[in-house]
């Protein structure tokens, strides 16, 4: 039986999915935020259960080899799991988590080592800040909605510290209050940050529930422009009840409607609403191994689903005759078209919706693709596009996933299906913590 507060004298011997050290107390797991497999440590329970037990580390006894000084003074953030582990066993735990997933479902192929970075900081162009009464902004610890306050995170640009301290001063000082959860009230909800990493180029959006008063809002605009490289001022208005961040309605309050950004040689526009990868460095890596796994010739048609705003398509198009690129997002369609003009790319064709109907009705039309290329969200490829897949039988079909479970899963059902899994790479887009992003080629047989 556990009991909250219980000080308990623990060996750690794996990993949780979340992050999480595991151990056993008398038979029972227990879940340690903080502990390393092959940490010795004593843990406090913080959550009792009859059959487990959350704990957190009180102090390290006997350190795995791979630990490390944790170089982030927010210890209740739950944003970068592995922040103790060295990086270079980061790298191995992320393909051993790949190599795993894809065992569990009796799949063997060549696994390549986690591509990593050189540098692993200060990698995300994006930051997401809730807003709590006080005002608070940060992040929420782990395992809670506990918000715990940020001045600098190692992960973001060094400018976002910058640039929440004086929209924090601005609402102390003009006593613009921040959105109460409980009582679905008040104002400032989030404030987003987005930042081109070539650019420089910095773009500020406030999400409110209710709009401020012209007065305070032009206030904040006066002293954001003081920012070198602001861009844009954007003003979301978000009433709903839930956790979703954005709305679709978004206004510019001052400068443009959009950032600017370069992937290799591409140049591209990033509104409030568009997707684009956290980590341009590694994307571009990313996208590098995507066209080399797709082996292009320049004659191929190419199907890109999930398409966003059309990164992929837009990499893959000097390569291909044709690509199709699917999205169901009309804003990142829009994007899309806008991006393909702005570097003068012709032979790429965007279509707004479901890529299993879409993909299905080009399909009746005669239209298939000698290579196809899809970027799923986390819960994997629509059943309806695998099957449409699988009549296809496209050469060569690469996956590029961001949950090692569903890519197992979906691969498992291609080889069911007579496609050959011949290799996977796993690429960190998302250093210090548990993401595994990855890049897997398949073969029709």
């Amino acid at each position: 039986m556990f009991k909250a507060g219980q000080l308990l004298t623990l060996s750690v011997h794996s990993l949780t999915d979340k992050g999480d050290g595991i151990a056993q107390h008398n038979g029972c797991p227990v879940y340690i935020s903080g502990g390393l497999p092959g940490d010795e440590v004593e843990a406090r329970v913080t959550l009792a259960r009859p059959r487990y037990a959350q704990a957190e580390v009180k102090r390290v006894l006997t350190p795995a080899s791979e630990r490390r000084p944790d170089f982030c003074p927010h210890t209740e953030c739950g944003g970068c799991q592995l922040r103790v582990m060295d990086y270079g066993a980061q790298l191995q735990l992320k393909r051993e988590l790949l190599v795993n997933a894809l065992q569990e479902r009796g799949l063997n192929c060549s696994v390549a080592n986690t591509i990593g970075m050189d540098d692993p900081f200060h990698y995300r162009n994006k930051a997401q800040f809730a807003v709590q009464p006080g005002p608070t902004l940060g992040f929420y610890a782990k395992h809670s909605h506990q918000l715990v306050e940020i001045e600098q995170c190692a992960m973001q640009a060094p400018e976002t510290a910058d640039i929440t301290a004086l929209v924090r001063q601005w609402m102390r000082e003009l006593a613009v209050p921040a959105f109460n959860e409980a009582h679905h009230s008040g104002c400032v909800r989030y404030v987003m940050v987005r930042n081109g990493r070539h650019s420089g180029e910095l773009m500020v959006v406030l999400v409110v529930a209710e709009e401020p008063t012209e007065r305070a809002l032009n206030a904040l605009v006066e002293r954001l422009a003081q920012v070198p490289k602001l861009v844009s001022v954007q003003l979301c208005l978000n009433d709903a009840v839930g956790n979703r961040i954005l709305s679709e309605q978004v206004r510019t309050l001052w400068g443009s409607s959009v950032i600017s950004d370069r992937l290799g040689e591409l140049q591209f526009d990033i509104s409030a609403l568009s997707f684009y990868q956290i980590n341009p460095h590694q994307t571009e890596v990313l996208y590098r191994e995507v066209v080399r796994l797709a082996a292009l010739s320049g004659s191929e048609t190419v199907f890109d689903l999930y398409s966003g705003i059309g990164t992929i398509s837009l990499f893959m198009a000097p390569f291909a005759a044709q690509v199709h690129g699917m999205e169901i997002v009309p804003e990142a369609v829009a994007d899309a078209g806008r991006n393909a003009e702005r570097n003068d790319i012709k032979n790429v064709r965007f279509y707004c919706g479901a890529a299993e109907r879409q993909v299905a009705a080009l399909y009746q039309q005669g239209v298939s693709a000698d290579v196809v290329v899809v970027d799923p969200p986390r819960k994997g490829c629509d059943q309806a596009l695998l099957d449409t897949l699988a009549n296809m039988r496209p050469a060569r079909l690469v996956y590029v996933s961001c949950n090692p479970k569903t890519l197992a899963r979906d691969a498992a059902w291609l080889s069911e299906q007579g496609f050959t899994l011949e290799q996977v790479t796993p690429v960190d887009m998302f250093p210090h913590t548990m993401h595994v992003e990855s890049v897997a080629l398949f073969s029709a047989t």
